[in-house]
């Protein structure tokens, strides 16, 4: 998909609603050395001589860095994905994954943010330590289990 041309750079995202994003020290890092390459009247960051990236540079670029790191090629759209993915993980929720990709909705944000079965692995285990140290401890309140039904009363002998 090499013929999108670039026509304007926007003031505003799609929702048109702008938001705060934090810079971490590494992506400020990236800009101040981007910022180097400035050229007097341009405003760009990523620019080839003045003028923008436009999406087939991007596609060809990200394309060989893939073929370099002998990694399959999957499109740039697939960081989208995993950037909600390891939010969702590391951060341990849709919201998470919301804050990142500035998505509206908890239907967008799962769709951008599978966890695998190792997460859910994870999960279970902190989950039930979590429990086991609830239950060892006489020193904190009780594990509330007024919503706990247990399914030993309903596990077949045969």
């Amino acid at each position: 998909m090499t013929s999108k041309t670039y026509i304007g750079l926007n003031s505003h995202p799609k929702n048109k609603e702008p938001r705060v994003i934090y810079m971490t020290k590494e992506l400020e890092e990236i800009l101040r050395r981007r910022l180097s390459h400035r050229i007097d009247g341009n405003n760009f960051v990523y620019h080839v001589e003045g003028s923008p990236l436009n999406y087939g540079t991007i596609q060809i670029n990200y394309r060989g860095a893939q073929r370099k790191g002998k990694l399959p090629y999957s499109g740039t759209h697939i960081l989208r994905h995993g950037m909600a993915t390891l939010a969702r993980k590391v951060g341990g929720g849709l919201d998470a994954a919301i804050a990142m990709t500035g998505h509206k909705d908890y239907k967008l944000a799962d769709h951008y943010s599978k966890v695998d079965d190792e997460f859910q692995e994870e999960t279970s285990k902190k989950i039930m330590k979590f429990i086991r140290d609830k239950q060892a401890s006489e020193i904190d309140t009780p594990l509330d289990t007024r919503n706990v039904i247990s399914l030993a009363k309903y596990v077949s002998m045969d």
